[in-house]
């Protein structure tokens, strides 16, 4: 299945998490995406263009690589439910 371009954001988590991971060693992905979420709203206009900016270019070179693609989201009867893991045991 051919997943979605990437948006503004995404890509700037992308940049940033290596950053964060790198200085907090024990640090879980859910810290890691409350922080970036923080800093990507503390950041000044000027970083967000230009992270819009790769994000149109990424969607550009999508389009090119796969012009037939059309995005189809799952309706809500057909999306599945996450489980908490080893629910049976509990």
């Amino acid at each position: 299945k051919t997943s979605r371009p990437p948006n503004a954001f995404i890509l700037y988590h992308q940049a940033k998490q290596p950053v964060i991971v790198a200085a907090n060693k024990n640090i879980s992905n859910n810290e890691v995406s409350k922080k970036v979420g923080d800093m990507w709203h503390k950041e000044p206009s000027e970083v967000k263009i230009k992270f819009q900016l790769l994000a149109d270019i990424a969607k550009l070179e999508h389009m090119q690589k796969y012009p037939e693609y059309k995005y189809q989201p799952r309706r809500p009867h057909e999306k599945k439910r996450r489980t908490k893991r080893n629910s049976q045991f509990s």
